[in-house]
């Protein structure tokens, strides 16, 4: 792998967490089967890293843990270990050559988590990277509440792995205090010390996914995320956000994501945790490319470009033309085409008023037997000329 030279890799590098950090979501259970589908679906949509669990967490973990390791998947499989000889031991034992430590950054979480100071906490991590790397193990560093932690103790972290023989560190937001100008330049300054650098957001403010973006192209390139972002407190950055900003805005990254695949997993996420999935969710949500409003309606009809960042067929989503008392010309004319009718201009003038009327009326979307109606009954009315059959 490129990072075993301490050597960047030229794009971004997906390292999901969702089963791990994912799965410490209050109410989140995922059973065997659950894990093996994520796994597999996650390797064969490109993702080239999972962390799959941590031992600690009991005989159970262990078992699954032994499953995932031997599904037959590109993806490189990890766990999440302890400072400790027990976790250290028992990754060994499943037959891990890949491992994380965690190991806490800030004052407060030395102080109160480890009961460490900074000295201790150096030498902890020299100690236990060198066990680790001794076993043969690719070994990666997580800096625990990075965010609140000071920057030349994090620089003296980072170096003490490296000399140990770490493949990078993990820089954790681990409450989400961060915005993404604070993290670019924190994460700028890592990157320099001469180590890969993985990003780990988490979602309190909302800016998991800004944040997650803002450290890529600050130099951090491998990108720890959840499906649908289910995390700790208020989630992780999500995985589907994170792919599409990068290919989507900016220099438009190739990213190694299969996207109709990471849309369908994400929506089968949202169900096999028993959680209900916004019809307005970012890149993956049912309603997103149903437009509306008059002048969005007729952009996206002359060129769907206009207002959609990317295809809806990207996602496994279709376009949609609603009629509210907001739609004008284009969109009912949409409608009526599509039930087969071609409305001469004269109609449109007079049919618009009445189905915006409709549309206060009912306070939402006019249905489009609603709109056939009125259609019909200004034909017949006599007050414009005959309506067109498609293909006549």
């Amino acid at each position: 792998m490129d990072e075993g030279t301490h050597t960047q890799p030229v794009g971004p590098v997906f390292v999901d967490t969702t089963l791990r950090d994912g799965g410490q979501s209050p109410g989140v259970f995922f059973d065997r089967p659950t894990k093996m589908a994520v796994v597999t679906t996650l390797s064969r949509i490109g993702v080239r890293e999972i962390e799959v669990g941590s031992p600690c967490l009991g005989e159970g973990e262990i078992e699954d843990l032994k499953v995932l390791l031997s599904l037959p998947v590109p993806a490189e499989l990890f766990p999440w270990l302890r400072p400790v000889e027990e976790d250290f031991e028992a990754a060994l034992r499943l037959g891990f050559r890949r491992v994380h430590l965690s190991f806490p950054t800030s004052d407060l979480h030395m102080a109160v988590v480890r009961g460490m100071g900074r000295e201790e906490t150096l030498e902890r991590a020299r100690r236990a990277v060198r066990r680790m790397v001794g076993e043969g193990c690719r070994v990666s560093v997580g800096l625990e509440d990075a965010s609140r932690a000071e920057m030349e103790f994090l620089k003296d972290l980072v170096m003490a792995v490296r000399e140990a023989g770490g493949i990078r560190v993990r820089y954790c937001d681990t409450v989400g205090r961060h915005h993404p100008l604070e993290i670019y330049e924190r994460i700028s300054v890592l990157a320099s010390c001469g180590l890969p650098v993985e990003i780990h957001c988490h979602n309190d403010l909302g800016l998991a996914t800004a944040n997650t973006v803002s450290a890529f192209h600050a130099g951090a390139t491998y990108l720890s995320t959840t499906v649908t972002g289910v995390g700790e407190r208020a989630g992780n950055a999500v995985m589907e956000e994170v792919a599409f900003a990068l290919a989507f805005s900016g220099k438009g990254l190739e990213t190694g994501i299969d996207f109709p695949g990471l849309a369908h997993i994400s929506r089968w996420l949202y169900a096999a945790i028993g959680r209900t999935l916004s019809p307005y969710r970012p890149v993956v949500g049912s309603r997103i490319f149903h437009h509306s409003s008059g002048i969005h309606v007729d952009g996206v009809i002359k060129e769907p470009a206009n207002y959609e960042l990317f295809p809806p067929e990207l996602v496994g989503l279709k376009r949609k033309i609603v009629v509210t008392h907001q739609t004008g010309r284009s969109g009912i004319r949409n409608v009526l085409e599509r039930m087969g009718y071609r409305p001469p201009p004269e109609i449109l003038d007079r049919l618009v008023p009445i189905i915006r009327a409709e549309g206060w009326k009912l306070k939402g979307i006019v249905p489009a037997q609603t709109i056939l109606n009125h259609f019909m009954a200004i034909i017949e009315s006599g007050q414009g000329s005959s309506p067109v059959r498609q293909g006549s």
